[in-house]
């Protein structure tokens, strides 16, 4: 029996999902790890710095960033000082990108 047709328990969601949802919710329910959740972060950071042209709001990138970063985390379980590892990397690459844009506006 695959996934989608096994009995699936309530969800505490279900009486406020219609049926189509409640059915993708369910679907949704069975999937492990973080990997699309990952690449649908990565594309919307890709998008919000494409779409403005350079004129990226630092407080939509950090934010995108921010999530992206917590879902790898989450998704690769990291001791708490590789995290800080990670943490520091992404704070001067994003140092780094708002030192190029502001030249880059020069």
């Amino acid at each position: 029996m695959s996934p989608v047709e096994r009995p699936t328990r309530a969800s505490f969601y279900d009486s406020v999902l219609d049926a189509a949802d409640r059915h993708d919710f369910h679907v949704a329910r069975e999937v492990e790890g973080l990997d699309d959740e990952v690449a649908l972060l990565r594309l919307q950071v890709r998008r919000a710095l494409a779409d403005r042209d350079g004129d990226v709001d630092p407080k939509v990138l950090q934010g995108g960033v921010r999530l992206l970063m917590q879902a790898l985390l989450a998704q690769h379980r990291l001791s708490p000082k590789q995290a800080e590892h990670l943490g520091d990397a992404v704070a001067n690459v994003l140092e780094e990108f708002g030192e190029v844009l502001g030249a880059a506006r020069e």
